[in-house]
């Protein structure tokens, strides 16, 4: 039988975007549903991303291993190992693109009740030997 557990969440995110140089900060405070399905922990909201609606899961797999998917016109999947660089793709509305996502570091913790917990993954993308650019997510949630 699976195991399944939701329950509504607000999530605070903090997005640190260093290109070319140039440091941008994105705050939100949005809505969130934290669901366990089996021994998986997803944590779903939706951005907006000027003015389209965006969705947004984190699949936490296990402190070590996290994917981020971003629905909609580019359509991305990140899929975060600590420590290590893994290959993905990512669609524009230019076509699909080959890039790497290099994590620097991961760090989960999570409450035992799971009423809250934090994400922090600082990451590298790349498009061949092309540096996209360095982020940093910090995102917290609470019940």
């Amino acid at each position: 039988m699976a195991q399944q557990f939701e329950q509504t969440v607000t999530v605070y995110l903090q997005t640190n975007i260093t290109q070319a140089g140039e440091t941008e900060q994105f705050d939100f405070t949005l809505p969130g549903r934290l669901i366990m399905v089996n021994d998986m922990l997803y944590l779903r909201y939706v951005e907006d991303d000027n003015g389209t609606p965006t969705p947004v899961t984190f699949k936490l797999t296990s402190s070590e291993d996290i994917t981020l998917t971003r629905s909609g016109d580019n359509g991305l999947r990140l899929h975060f190992l600590d420590g290590q660089a893994v290959t993905t793709s990512y669609r524009t509305p230019y076509g699909t693109m080959s890039i790497e996502v290099a994590t620097a570091q991961l760090n989960v913790r999570l409450n035992d009740d799971l009423s809250a917990g934090r994400i922090a993954v600082d990451y590298e993308l790349m498009a061949g030997k092309s540096l996209i650019g360095d982020y940093q997510i910090r995102l917290q949630f609470a019940v």
